[in-house]
């Protein structure tokens, strides 16, 4: 008899579409895109995949800065709920408290949600979110940017890249335009309008350690941001920027750690909607 506790990841992993978000005040409501300094709710869908029952299994809910790596020490817990799961039952689960996302970064955030029971499905005791070999967590890390006029169809979108460990390491940044697959399916999600455009390109993809990059930052991106060396628990940012070509573009940035044995799976990771400003 067991208890397995289960929220699945998305494709790539940190693509989750079982957890969601509800703007405004009615939990009920449609799932949408949360707006900077309104409430909103997050939900997460839960599922045992055991053959023993589940009583009162915790749900957490955490919500980070947009990054490509976190943990618990720089996420924030938004709150806790509880559930009870007969062996093969799924059931979504409410967040109570209501989150009010921050004006910080636009309100771009990572949401992250782990289910587990003490003591018959317990967490790892490791302090660090390993998403995509933990089945108890799951994160969504989709974030839609505007490419404006104003900027000759250029965009920014600032992120923070994270060394959880107690060493320091040296990282790799990538990012690469990706085709839609990974997020048809996922339209409800973004709001009840929302609409997926026809898919474009997207030039002059790289990096900047700028926040707000003018022109000129954009013109001078780095590809690929190689040998980033962080000390232990310590942090940095940088801009994902490029120029849209057509209507939108998705993009995966991609952390790698030269610490890892298998280099070729990446630590973290972030997926990037860029759409037409008028859209």
């Amino acid at each position: 008899m067991t208890v397995e506790l289960t929220i699945r990841d998305g494709e790539p992993w940190w693509a989750s579409n079982d957890i969601w978000t509800v703007p405004g005040g009615d939990p009920q409501g449609t799932p949408g895109t949360p707006v900077a300094g309104e409430p909103c709710y997050v939900w997460a869908r839960v599922r045992n995949e055991g053959s023993e029952r589940a009583e009162n299994a915790v749900v957490r809910f955490y919500w980070a800065n947009p990054s490509v790596a976190f943990d618990r020490t720089t996420a924030t817990q938004i709150g806790t709920s509880y559930v009870s799961l007969d062996p093969g039952e799924t059931t979504e689960v409410l967040c109570l408290t209501p989150w009010v996302p921050e004006f910080v970064n636009e309100g771009h955030v990572c949401l992250l949600a782990e289910v587990f029971h003490e003591p018959l499905d317990p967490l790892s005791p490791s302090g660090s979110f390993d998403v995509p070999t933990d089945r108890h967590i799951a994160q969504r890390n989709i974030t839609i940017v505007q490419a404006l006029e104003s900027m000759e169809y250029r965009f920014s979108f600032a992120f923070e890249v994270h060394n959880a460990e107690r060493v320091p390491q040296t990282f790799s940044l990538r990012a690469e335009q990706v085709d839609f697959e990974s997020v048809r399916g996922l339209e409800s999600l973004f709001g009840p309008e929302f609409e997926l455009p026809d898919e474009g390109a997207v030039e002059d993809l790289g990096f900047v350690d700028e926040p707000c990059p003018d022109l000129d930052d954009v013109d001078d991106a780095e590809e690929r941001i190689g040998d980033l060396e962080l000390d232990a628990q310590r942090q940095t940012g940088f801009s994902l920027v490029g120029r849209l070509d057509g209507e939108a573009a998705l993009v995966n940035v991609t952390l790698r750690s030269d610490r890892r044995t298998d280099r070729d799976r990446p630590l973290g990771g972030l997926t990037v909607l860029v759409t037409e400003a008028n859209r």
